[in-house]
């Protein structure tokens, strides 16, 4: 297990996809929250801070008193560290709790209605293994929610097509510096999640990604686009650039 606190500068503003991350976090997000709140579910767990997209957004739940227990799991320190010292006033609402742990060394007597692991599984050693230690973790009617980058989204099949992507699995340089190990696609997550003894409940894309991040910017598209692409993807998740899954 490497120390996580070198990928720490992946999530600051200056990173490459950082404006990219936050569409597509900020997607998983509502459409994970939405299902929270109509399931009436009380009890989060996450898997990593990440960029604080999604744990902000579990956070304004508990703030509304719409969950009664959020606890966070946070392998680097660095990144534990900062996000407490933004918030000091976490560390006296019993509601909330923060683990420093590798999440395959994780242990809790707790159940949880909600295990949120949003693009986790393509860091992570064996996610298998991880699918499988935090299942034990769901309470019965839980629900645990996965989102993972895609190796087919519709821009990397456009440029292998094109003879600009040798592989559609191979990492790139930002992939890397994310701490990415992997490429899944619709049908590989699928099969790992049912081969880890869960069932799903709903598949989605998390957006529509015609072209690069690059050619994006040299657009400049406004954002009534990007709300098109997120929307457009939902419906699409075979070749959105991110995959969302519910699973019980």
């Amino acid at each position: 297990m490497e120390n996580l606190n070198n990928h720490k500068t992946a999530y600051e503003k200056g990173f490459h996809f950082y404006f990219e991350n936050h569409l597509y976090l900020g997607k998983y997000a509502d459409l994970m929250c939405e299902k929270i709140q109509k399931q009436s579910f009380q009890t989060v767990l996450s898997l990593g801070i990440g960029h604080e997209v999604v744990s902000g957004k579990i956070l304004s739940m508990l703030n509304e008193n719409l969950i009664s227990e959020y606890e966070i799991i946070e392998g680097s320190e660095d990144i534990m560290n900062k996000f407490l010292q933004e918030r000091a006033h976490l560390k006296e609402d019993s509601r909330f709790n923060i683990h420093h742990s590798y999440f395959e060394n994780f242990q809790s007597s707790k159940k949880f209605d909600a295990i949120e692991m949003g693009f986790v599984l393509e860091h992570v050693d064996d996610p298998g293994q991880i699918v499988k230690h935090f299942k034990q973790f769901l309470s019965p009617n839980g629900i645990i929610f996965i989102s993972i980058p895609n190796a087919k989204s519709l821009h990397r099949l456009i440029g292998h097509e094109a003879g600009l992507l040798k592989n559609i699995y191979e990492l790139s340089q930002y992939d890397l510096e994310l701490g990415h190990q992997r490429y899944f696609d619709f049908d590989s997550i699928q099969e790992l999640v049912l081969s880890s003894g869960l069932q799903i409940k709903k598949s989605a894309g998390l957006m529509l990604k015609p072209i690069t991040g690059k050619q994006m910017e040299i657009l400049e598209w406004n954002q009534d686009i990007f709300q098109a692409l997120l929307t457009i993807g939902e419906k699409y998740p075979e070749i959105s650039n991110c995959i969302y899954i519910e699973a019980s």
